[in-house]
């Protein structure tokens, strides 16, 4: 089957449609491609076509990269799709300018992803050139990692000032057009003073390995107790308090909290991280923390859910796969599969 067809068609299937209407759909759609020789992704509607290009990035396919436009509602309005005057924030097309405005979006374990391309656009355009207004909390990290100018996020209507101006996820599509074009390598700089730190705390805990897990994400949760089936020390990865320091919820037994924050400071979060001996995680931000500094790493797939969070989720591919973007981090799609292969 035609790849695109085989994605058009996976998309047809997670539609809430009747099975007949699902069939009918499909007879229709391959009616016309042989007749045509043409699958044209702009036949479809907006939410369509985002699921289409979805299905494609989870298939390792990344030579086409329509319907990314609709991937969020700012990205929608950034693009003009919803009749917001985007004229006085001019695209960036490819080619050099003296101030480039790279534009934060997303969760902020996201825009750690998407800064991965960040290199890339530096040899294009030198540092200099480029303002990254990212989250506040990654500020400090991304200056140093890659000695560029960064400002907090803002509204788009209240950014004004650049040459042109482009979406950090855009960047992929620049920059990502082939599986082999992912350099998977660590990308964001330590302090070796703070990395110090943390790996003389943990060795004052125990001489056990130390694991530090992470077991809940707006997409699903598991059961703490089922990451913890190592001889080793858990240390807790886990949004557990709010950004001023009150718990929002009580430790599991078993786990090992010190106190590092990531709603607060997600740098000394990542320090942390950074003096683990690996990291166990239901697939949420502590995963892209951790391949982004190149420490091993085993994404946990909650149990499956919709669609729409697969979409979301089109970073993590099908099956239990390496991840694209990480060098460091392996995807499963179960507890039972990783604990399977951990006995292997």
């Amino acid at each position: 089957m035609h790849p695109e067809l085989e994605a058009i068609f996976e998309v047809v299937d997670k539609t809430p449609e009747s099975r007949i209407k699902k069939q009918r759909l499909k007879k229709a759609i391959l009616k016309t491609y042989k007749k045509t020789g043409v699958l044209d992704p702009t036949w479809f509607p907006p939410d369509f076509r985002w699921n289409l290009c979805a299905a494609r990035l989870r298939m390792g396919r990344y030579d086409n990269w329509d319907g990314w436009d609709f991937r969020s509602d700012w990205s929608v309005t950034y693009n003009g799709h919803n009749g917001y005057d985007k004229a006085h924030l001019p695209k960036w097309d490819g080619n050099p300018v003296q101030h480039l405005v790279v534009m934060g979006e997303q969760g902020i374990g996201d825009e750690i992803m998407f800064a991965s391309a960040i290199p890339e656009l530096i040899v294009r355009l030198g540092h200099e050139a480029i303002e990254f207004q990212c989250h506040p909390r990654l500020k400090r990290l991304i200056e140093r990692s890659f000695r560029i100018r960064c400002t907090d996020r803002k509204q788009l209507s209240h950014i004004t000032e650049g040459d042109a101006f482009t979406s950090v996820a855009d960047l992929f599509m620049f920059y990502r057009h082939d599986k082999s074009h992912f350099p998977r390598r660590p990308f964001l700089k330590l302090d070796e003073e703070r990395v110090n730190f943390w790996k003389e705390k943990l060795d004052e805990i125990s001489d056990k390995p130390k694991i530090g897990i992470a077991w809940k994400a707006r997409h699903g949760d598991l059961d703490p107790q089922e990451l913890m089936f190592e001889d080793a020390t858990y240390i807790n990865l886990q949004y557990l308090r709010h950004p001023k320091g009150e718990w929002i919820e009580p430790l599991p037994e078993g786990v090992v909290d010190l106190d590092a924050n990531p709603l607060g400071d997600i740098e000394d979060h990542i320090h942390l991280i950074s003096a683990l001996d690996k990291v166990v995680s239901v697939t949420q931000t502590t995963i892209h923390e951790a391949g982004a500094i190149g420490k091993e790493c085993h994404a946990i797939r909650p149990k499956k859910g919709t669609g729409e969070v697969d979409n979301v989720l089109w970073y993590y591919g099908n099956g239990n796969v390496d991840s694209p973007v990480y060098g460091s981090v392996k995807i499963w799609n179960s507890i039972g599969d990783y604990r399977r292969w951990m006995k292997e």
